[in-house]
């Protein structure tokens, strides 16, 4: 049996829709970065697994991208935006004809806003054994602070 879960801000706000925003932050951002993986996986006819993660310092976003290089990709942060871009070409190497092709170029690219700003100078992008690790890490005002309180 196949169970759905719907998202909670999918549901009627019954006059409460701040409060649904506030409790769940990154639901925009998630959305996007279904769509832009969805987009790529159709594009390659395989799944693209995705996981984001916040632990308060920074972002952190893995992407399964098989078959691409660090040369394939273009990422950029701006104005509390991440582009991402990225090419896969299949061409036979030179002197050879090909005789089969199942293997698909594949060509994506796509803007998102974080749920917080984050410090464009330190973002880091690895690639290792497929697997793409942007690390976004917040901006000093946008870090999470205790306030205590004090008696009055």
């Amino acid at each position: 049996m196949l169970t759905r879960f719907s998202d909670f801000n999918d549901w009627p706000s019954f006059g409460f829709a701040e409060f649904g925003r506030a409790a769940y932050p990154h639901t925009q951002l998630r959305r996007e970065l279904d769509r832009l993986f969805g987009d790529f996986e159709r594009a390659t006819n395989q799944g693209s697994a995705l996981g984001f993660e916040d632990d308060g310092k920074s972002f952190v976003l893995r992407a399964d991208v098989p078959g691409l290089t660090e040369s394939d990709f273009e990422i950029s942060v701006a104005n509390n935006t991440v582009t991402l871009k990225g090419e896969r070409k299949v061409e036979a190497p030179e002197g050879y004809s090909q005789h089969r092709r199942e293997r698909s170029a594949v060509r994506f690219a796509k803007s998102f806003q974080l749920p917080a700003r984050v410090d464009a100078d330190k973002v880091t992008a690895t690639l290792k054994h497929g697997v793409l690790t942007l690390t976004l890490p917040r901006a000093a005002e946008a870090q999470p602070r205790q306030i205590s309180v004090k008696a009055a």
